[in-house]
């Protein structure tokens, strides 16, 4: 259309840097990456990120007034009023770097830039699975575990902008240290790392199971997705660990729930691949701990965007 409007997205992983530009119906029509740690300062890292834009822009063929803005979702904390993101993890020299100005200094379009998980609720409520809906609890389930808390149609970003951190809510007072300083996180029972460990230290205490094989006997190969694809050929310790965390999960999760009383918790993530492998057991025990009033107009289910969440997130945040 001659005169379509796009909305670059841009979303900072600490292994990958995924942009791409956004249409108003939330399609992402060009995408580009980068590997986050190959800079060895952050003047580099941003010469790269704003090269790698200009490249999206200009295989769109459009004059930059056709460009609405620019969105930016990070792990960590960020100011969100002032667009300063106070770290990024694998940047040598990253701290409290007013990231907004000097995009906006380059471009000369708005600039957005938010955390990583608000970024991702705010492309659900925006295009994906929590359109329409007053309120809800976006989580991502990865190497940590995020999140973005949706009230009255909005999302709630907190005083100074750092509500939302569900992977850190204390569910286990004699926990594991959590690298967030704080002990028995969500995080440390349901993060990436953490399920692999679990599943690990219990086959070397000689559980029995055939991801020993299918990781020819080095166990640190193990991944999460090796663990579901145990489970789908009924190996009875993948399926076990699988619970063990929806049950986990749901501990965590049911707080949240008898708080903020959501229509919806949205799940995304790595970890939601699992699907029914994790999800039955979170229901089931989410049944049992939420409040029954709560559980009358509650839904979960798994995010919309999927695999371009990161990046439609980070274009929604310019709406």
């Amino acid at each position: 259309m001659k005169n379509k409007k796009y909305i670059i997205g841009a979303d900072i992983g600490a292994t990958f840097v995924k942009i791409g530009a956004v249409d108003k119906s939330g399609k992402v029509i060009r995408r580009s990456s980068f590997s986050t740690g190959d800079f060895p300062s952050k003047k580099e890292f941003i010469k790269a990120l704003s090269d790698c834009i200009s490249i999206i822009i200009k295989s769109l063929g459009v004059p930059k007034s056709r460009i609405t803005g620019l969105g930016i979702g990070v792990p960590g904390t960020v100011d969100y009023k002032n667009g300063i993101v106070h770290g990024l993890t694998n940047i040598k020299g990253w701290k409290e770097v007013p990231l907004r100005k000097i995009l906006q200094g380059i471009f000369k379009f708005p600039v957005c830039i938010d955390n990583d998980a608000n970024a991702f609720a705010k492309g659900e409520l925006t295009w994906g699975s929590a359109r329409n809906t007053r309120n809800a609890i976006c989580v991502t389930l990865g190497s940590g575990v995020g999140g973005g808390i949706i009230i009255n149609g909005e999302l709630y970003r907190g005083s100074n902008y750092a509500a939302g951190e569900i992977g850190h809510m204390c569910i286990d007072l004699k926990g594991q240290k959590c690298a967030c300083g704080n002990t028995g996180c969500l995080e440390t029972f349901v993060g990436n790392a953490y399920i692999v460990k679990r599943a690990v230290n219990l086959i070397k205490k000689g559980a029995k199971t055939s991801l020993k094989s299918a990781a020819a006997g080095d166990l640190s190969r193990i991944t999460p997705q090796m663990i579901t694809e145990a489970a789908v050929k009924n190996d009875k310790f993948s399926v076990k660990i699988w619970e063990e965390t929806g049950v986990y999960l749901a501990i965590g999760l049911s707080g949240a729930v008898n708080m903020i009383n959501p229509e919806k918790i949205i799940i995304a993530g790595g970890i939601s691949k699992a699907g029914k492998f994790i999800f039955a057991p979170l229901k089931k025990e989410l049944k049992k701990r939420a409040m029954k009033t709560h559980l009358k107009v509650l839904k979960v289910m798994r995010a919309e965007l999927a695999d371009d969440a990161g990046i439609i997130g980070a274009a929604s945040l310019i709406i």
